[in-house]
């Protein structure tokens, strides 16, 4: 009996030692960022797996402390009847900065099991410790592109950083939308962005911003990227973009009278900041653009192809072109191909997709000959203008010799291999063959004429034309108004709106539900009080709710709520009773809007 347990056991624990070696991983972890003379650690992690003979990388710019501390822990969980099992072997390093500059720490190797496991490398950035100068070392920004409001707390401002500023048409942008702080912001409230009025905007999602250090006009700040853009002028010129304002909350610290006498302690302060407008230079493109130009800025490659070369009459044959590059792939047009002129030419299929500014644009062009015979596709130029060299180049592809042969069967033969299948046409079939003998032709005596049902097929129809003319009158008289129909909707889209947001609820899908309410609020509120979503403004919303004729507490509700929505995009995510209890104060404010009586 202890022979068959002893067995059963060594199963169990090789299949467990099996199981965590497929998990097997060794990794580095250190800040990103630190300070001149600051003290840090960077840590080897192994895990599921004993090792040997570590050997860990210089570390330029720093001076070890102490290490390596080494320290083993395991964790077991069971969930569903499932069992996991994890090790975990750690070995810490504690350094001190020593040098300002940006190096990278190498790869640390150890061996596991006869084997060598080696990490990534890390990259380290020691940023010069604060200036103790009184010349402008309070904080505040001094370079173009961005501004501080006033306010007592002069550490806390936000900047736009566009590069480059000085373009080409079409040349892209990047733009970065700042906060500077070096105190602890707890929520971002009211946010007015910055307008692109002239350019081709693409906003780039973030998806999870992360706090990290930067050394700026002589102070260490901790910052954070809100937004990011890729910008493309449509035209030369001055170009502006406009300033943007932000309310943000910190906690600071104040002095508080207390029984053992004055006492620091954290408050929450809200306060507002902007960025000051940035011009952007945008110069014409120079002279001598290639015919074949397709206002492409940037470095691209194109490649064509051919399905067939061999076909029949009434087949169709693609010519695939894929364009990739870095640039602004999203706006350029496509190149022409010029197909024989016995073919019958489609609009092309084209397919766009972008990563940031690299990108594929495929266009599919579909031609069908209806002629046998010897053809030739001519080859087809793309041109663009590289922003680095200022040149225009020219790309090619190559020619294509057609062969096509009369196709088989009957005259009514349908195109096939149509390359996106969504129309299929009968050929050959608009004109039916003529009798040419002589035909003896009678004309038929109708029992209809001159009855009844004969004139009431004259006169129904004009009765019911008068009456669509009557019905058709009202109806535009009535769409006319437009600002009257947004009002008569706005409470059915927004209840549409707040049933997706409530499915959102139920999922627990809470950066969904919060961003489809917030849709919903703003959505409502325009059509009710007819202003155009680009000039609704938090404090523009309050006066006109005032005006409608809203009461002061109901005013105060949609402010709340627009408030946590706002908050939910930066603050710690919240609960489910927080969730729902905003979708019920959404619902009655709405509900109590649509029963206020218009002023």
């Amino acid at each position: 009996m202890m022979k068959k347990l002893f067995f059963i056991l060594t199963i169990l624990t090789s299949c467990n030692i099996l199981s965590k070696a497929d998990n097997v991983s060794f990794s580095t972890s250190a800040p990103r960022q630190v300070v001149k003379g600051q003290t840090f650690q960077v840590t080897f992690t192994l895990i599921n797996a004993n090792g040997q003979d570590i050997r860990v990388p210089d570390f330029p710019g720093c001076r070890i402390l102490y290490g390596p501390a080494v320290s083993q822990g395991s964790q077991y969980s069971n969930i569903n009847g499932r069992a996991t099992s994890q090790t975990e072997e750690s070995y810490v390093y504690t350094l001190r900065a020593e040098k300002e500059g940006t190096y990278q720490i190498g790869a640390a190797t150890i061996k596991v099991g006869g084997k060598q496991m080696s990490t990534s490398p890390v990259s380290l950035k020691i940023l010069p410790p604060d200036k103790q100068s009184a010349g402008n070392g309070n904080g505040s920004p001094s370079s173009e592109g961005s501004a501080v409001s006033p306010s007592s707390d002069t550490e806390t401002f936000a900047r736009l950083i566009a590069s480059p500023t000085q373009v080409y048409e079409q040349q892209a942008i990047s733009v970065a939308i700042k906060l500077y702080t070096r105190s602890d912001i707890s929520g971002l409230g009211a946010t007015t962005f910055p307008t692109f009025e002239g350019f081709a905007v693409q906003e780039i999602p973030i998806a999870n911003p992360q706090m990290e250090l930067e050394h700026y006009n002589g102070k260490n700040y901790r910052t954070v990227v809100v937004k990011r853009y890729i910008i493309f002028p449509q035209h030369a010129g001055q170009l502006k973009i406009s300033q943007g304002k932000y309310e943000v909350s910190i906690q600071v610290l104040r002095p508080v009278r207390s029984p053992f006498g004055i006492m620091n302690t954290m408050q929450e302060v809200s306060k507002t900041i902007t960025t000051a407008p940035v011009t952007i230079h945008v110069s014409p493109f120079p002279a001598g653009k290639p015919a074949s130009f397709m206002s492409a800025v940037g470095s691209f490659s194109m490649n064509s192809s051919i399905t067939r070369e061999s076909l029949k009459t009434n087949e169709a044959v693609t010519v695939k072109l894929v364009i990739k590059g870095r640039g602004n792939v999203k706006y350029i047009k496509n190149p022409e191909i010029k197909f024989p002129e016995d073919f019958e030419v489609y609009d092309p299929k084209i397919d766009v997709k972008v990563n940031g500014l690299d990108g594929t644009r495929i266009i599919e062009y579909t031609a069908i000959p209806r002629h046998p015979g010897d053809f030739t596709i001519p080859s087809a130029e793309f041109s663009y203008f590289d922003s680095g060299s200022k040149t225009y180049k020219t790309l090619k592809t190559p020619e294509y010799h057609l062969k096509v042969a009369k196709g088989t069967g009957s005259s009514s033969s349908s195109i096939s291999d149509f390359t996106d299948k969504e129309s299929v046409r009968l050929l050959n079939q608009d004109i039916h063959f003529i009798k040419l003998n002589k035909q003896n032709l009678q004309k038929e005596q109708s029992v209809i004429y001159g009855s009844l049902v004969y004139w009431l097929w004259y006169i129904l129809p004009a009765l019911l034309f008068i009456a669509f003319a009557i019905i058709n009158r009202k109806q535009a008289q009535a769409n006319a108004n437009i600002a009257l129909m947004k009002n008569k909707k706005a409470n059915k889209v927004a209840t549409k709106r707040l049933k997706i947001a409530g499915k959102y609820l139920q999922s627990h899908d809470k950066t969904a539900f919060y961003d489809e309410v917030l849709k919903a609020v703003w959505g409502y509120l325009s059509d009710k009080l007819n202003l155009p979503l680009s000039v609704l403004t938090r404090d523009n919303v309050a006066i006109e709710l005032s005006k409608y004729g809203a009461a002061e507490e109901l005013v105060d509700s949609f402010m709340a709520i627009l408030d946590t929505c706002e908050f939910a995009q930066y603050a710690p995510a919240q609960n489910d009773d927080a969730m729902d209890k905003l979708y019920a104060d959404t619902v009655e404010a709405i509900g109590k809007l649509e029963s206020t009586v218009k002023k």
